[in-house]
């Protein structure tokens, strides 16, 4: 039986070199740095420096100079795709319901502020509203930008939505498309693979498997991307081992989210492609004091 089992076992690891391979190619162009980009997080709880996931927040972290922003985008009852972070409207507007039973018109009547707060006492938001985006108004409005927008939806028709919008704009060598759900963005991929995604959660475990195994090379790798946080279930996810499989793989490899002085200067000296932070003012600023 034993030597039935070790063939077998012999063989399966020679079909997985066979069809083992790094990453598809895809257009993206990122900025090329020394140090990891800097990628501002669209928090929307008061962590940053403004509402997260509205065109202000994606106006002034440009102005502020960030390498690229982070947002989330969820689909409406009448098929657009607009930036939000939750599937209802509680947490963070005036309104109630869910995102996806809304059309646009009607959530272009929420303020997408009115609960947002510095510091828990005071809402500057609330007699400024500001309204909701969507994509295609995101993509005009920032056409220089990169780009990492995350698909909240669990419908494949989110991954038609948003193949759709890319291919409408200038923006497939800038963007980063992302999901945590495994088939709306395998049809993402169906669809625009062209574009460059970020591994799902099945997608991250087994490489993080794979790599504590020394086993990369057996993976066959749909993304380019990794964004990844800093600890899952307690778990460190970063380490030198992880970092040289990932490059292996040539994969381009971000942490969030990052916001202690200490956690940006580890994954700095680790060697990270791209650090995800509600406050891209400090980890700049920490980014040019270390070049110095």
């Amino acid at each position: 039986m034993f030597w039935p089992s070790l063939f077998c076992a012999v063989l399966l690891i020679l079909w997985l070199y066979a069809r083992a391979r790094p990453a598809p190619p895809s257009l993206l162009d990122l900025p090329k740095k020394q140090s990891p980009l800097v990628i501002a997080h669209g928090d929307e709880s008061g962590n940053g420096l403004y509402p997260g996931n509205t065109l202000l927040y994606l106006q002034k972290m440009v102005e502020l100079g960030v390498d690229a922003l982070e947002m989330d985008v969820h689909l409406t009852a009448d098929g657009h795709l607009v930036l939000m972070h939750d599937a209802r409207l509680e947490r963070t507007t005036d309104g109630q319901g869910a995102v996806g039973d809304k059309t646009l018109e009607e959530l272009r009547q929420l303020n997408m502020g009115h609960y947002w707060s510095p510091d828990g006492e005071t809402y500057p938001y609330r007699e400024q509203t500001l309204q909701i985006v969507t994509i295609d108004e995101v993509f005009a409005a920032l056409p220089d930008t990169p780009m990492i927008i995350e698909l909240k939806n669990s419908e494949r028709r989110a991954a038609e939505a948003m193949c759709a919008s890319l291919r409408k704009s200038d923006k497939r060598s800038q963007v980063i498309v992302s999901s945590f759900h495994q088939g709306v963005i395998d049809e993402f991929r169906r669809l625009c693979p062209e574009v460059a995604t970020g591994a799902a959660t099945l997608d991250a475990m087994l490489f993080f498997a794979a790599q504590l195994l020394h086993a990369e090379k057996l993976l066959r790798p749909a993304y380019q991307t990794m964004q990844l946080p800093m600890r899952y279930y307690g778990i460190p996810v970063f380490s030198q081992r992880f970092m040289r499989a990932a490059r292996n793989l040539n994969l381009h490899v971000s942490a969030w989210t990052v916001n202690d002085p200490e956690d940006m200067r580890r994954y700095i000296e680790l060697g990270l492609d791209g650090l995800v932070s509600d406050r891209p003012d400090k980890l700049m600023a920490l980014v040019a004091r270390e070049s110095r």
